[in-house]
């Protein structure tokens, strides 16, 4: 995300994204256009907030066009929307996700019929894994070379004649190289963790049978009281063992020096800002959170393991492309505001387009990099485990989708969002199973999160707006 943002940001940015608003109406009141986005941009920041609190995925591009239409609505009226493009926003709330589902479901029904459920799955991985790295990973780089082609005039001027070969020659010698030299390595490294799984898995059925076994035997010709005294040392015992352990640090503590003590003090608050963050279980936690969630993945369709192990490598792979691409997208939707904020403020003037200083795009790369630190698991949990069962092969399609759907989008103009793409083709792996694999009430909630966010989001940027723009000024002070 942040490489994304950084090397393929937007240089010279639209200050108004997919231009949502007529900025001529504004050339004799720029301060009003400054004003305005920068209520945009505090009104997308609490409402996107409130949607990562909730675990909605919400997309961010919308949210700011609904923001930025809120103020305009407020200040010059219904004639100062673009509402062509407006109305393509709305458009991509059903198109998007059902295409990218419909391609997910081919992708994955492909992969399901011809590899996983093959006669010998983990070899047919193998021998096809080389032509999926070429098409999955030379669309991902077409992707990000297209991007890239809007912000350097050189790779625009050389155009597809450029982009498509060089991206697909790539993923051609990327394709070679792991068939004769990373094949192997991995192949190894796929059956011994899988040997350890089962391995495990066998040693822990083995212990919880012994367990229940003791059980059983200790149970017969014991009374209660005997139990009850037991149970009432043993909660002895363990309030001991803390109070000990308690007075041992305090009494550690008190021998230390101020830097061993602070040293300990901040590695403490890093644990548990750890612990809070990116140390969570968050299988466990969607599970405890949802037992929709728990059944789906209990009833889901198991493949080979040894297959499924392949596929990870592979999905890791397209998920560090499509987030740099998605860094190298989303960031110039998050900075544009606050960079049209600093354009007028140097100029005082309005211009459509405006260069972008490195450290506004720093700023936004570094905003997403935290939000995913901070507030990442919880959209983890909504996208991963609450709509459908995932794993290594049907995230693979998933990504591969999404990638597709962007870059058709990309060519049309349509400012889709990528995390709708996501939730799409989440839906579409997840109903190849059938409509059981799915929860319908957590897919609905998500929908209305996205229409509830761009209206909430511009009648509240309106308000704000509104409330200070048009409140009566003392003399003196207008």
């Amino acid at each position: 995300e942040f490489l994304g943002a950084m090397l393929l940001g937007a240089s010279v940015t639209s200050t108004i994204k997919g231009k949502i608003i007529d900025t001529s109406l504004y050339e004799n009141e720029p301060d009003v256009l400054m004003y305005g986005m920068l209520t945009s941009l505090v009104a997308a920041s609490f409402i996107l907030a409130a949607a990562n609190y909730l675990a909605l995925p919400v997309s961010t591009t919308h949210t700011i066009v609904g923001s930025i239409v809120g103020f305009s609505l407020a200040a010059k009226g219904f004639s100062s929307i673009n509402w062509m493009q407006v109305g393509k926003v709305f458009i991509s709330w059903v198109a998007a996700p059902l295409i990218t589902g419909f391609f997910a479901a081919i992708f994955f029904w492909l992969t399901r019929y011809f590899i996983l459920l093959s006669a010998e799955p983990y070899k047919r991985s193998i021998k096809l894994y080389p032509f999926i790295i070429f098409v999955a990973i030379g669309l991902d780089l077409f992707m990000v070379f297209y991007k890239a082609g809007k912000n350097d005039p050189q790779i625009k001027e050389w155009g597809l004649a450029f982009q498509i070969p060089c991206a697909f020659a790539i993923s051609l010698f990327l394709a070679v190289v792991f068939h004769f030299v990373a094949s192997p390595y991995l192949q190894k490294r796929v059956e011994a963790k899988v040997e350890k799984m089962e391995a495990e898995a066998l040693n822990q059925t083995e212990k919880t049978k012994e367990e229940k076994d003791k059980r059983s035997s200790d149970e017969d010709g014991e009374s209660d009281e005997p139990m009850r005294l037991d149970a009432s040392e043993h909660s002895k015992e363990e309030g001991k063992k803390i109070e000990e352990k308690a007075m041992t640090t305090s009494e550690r503590s008190k021998g230390m020096s101020a830097s061993e003590r602070l040293k300990k003090s901040i590695h403490s608050s890093v644990r548990a800002l750890g612990d809070a963050t990116i140390n969570r279980d968050i299988e466990a936690q969607a599970f405890e959170a949802s037992q929709k969630a728990k059944d789906i993945w209990e009833a889901g369709e198991e493949f080979d393991l040894h297959s499924e192990e392949m596929f990870s490598y592979l999905q890791v792979l397209t998920a560090c492309l499509l987030s740099f691409a998605h860094g190298a997208n989303d960031v110039a939707n998050a900075i544009g505001p606050i960079a049209a904020v600093f354009a007028i403020y140097n100029t005082g003037s309005v211009s459509s387009k405006n260069p972008v200083p490195k450290w506004i795009i720093f700023m936004g790369a570094a905003g997403i990099v935290l939000g995913l630190l901070l507030y990442g698991y919880k959209l983890m949990i909504s996208l991963g485990y609450k709509i459908t069962k995932m794993s290594p092969s049907r995230g693979f399609c998933i990504e591969l989708s999404a990638s597709t759907v962007v870059v058709v989008a990309s060519f049309l103009g349509i400012p889709v969002s990528t995390t709708q793409c996501q939730v799409g083709g989440t839906i579409g792996v997840g109903l190849l199973g059938g409509s059981k694999n799915l929860d319908p009430l957590f897919i609905l909630k998500v929908i209305l999160g996205w229409v509830g966010t761009f209206l909430a989001v511009c009648i509240i940027n309106a308000g704000v707006f509104a409330f200070a723009y048009y409140a009566p000024s003392a003399q003196g002070f207008a």
